[in-house]
């Protein structure tokens, strides 16, 4: 099942991006200082191997958002 975010990351901020819940190991909250200086809360989600993506969305949203993509699989 996917969940649709919103990216975070400079190059695509503001676009959506869907994630396989299967494939999250591990979603964070941190606070980043862009090149302009601007700090900016995000949460990252890690994907292995793929990878990690900044999305806009809180820490407690996403695992709602995991909790719900779980419970529909049943």
């Amino acid at each position: 099942m996917y969940i649709t975010l919103t990216n975070t990351s400079p190059a695509h901020k503001g676009q959506k991006i869907a994630i396989n819940s299967d494939l999250i190991a591990t979603v964070y909250d941190t606070t980043v200082t862009r090149e302009n200086d601007e700090i900016e809360n995000i949460t990252l989600i890690f994907c292995p191997p793929h990878g990690t993506w900044e999305v806009a969305e809180t820490l407690d949203e996403i695992v709602r958002e995991l909790n719900n993509a779980s419970w529909n699989k049943v």
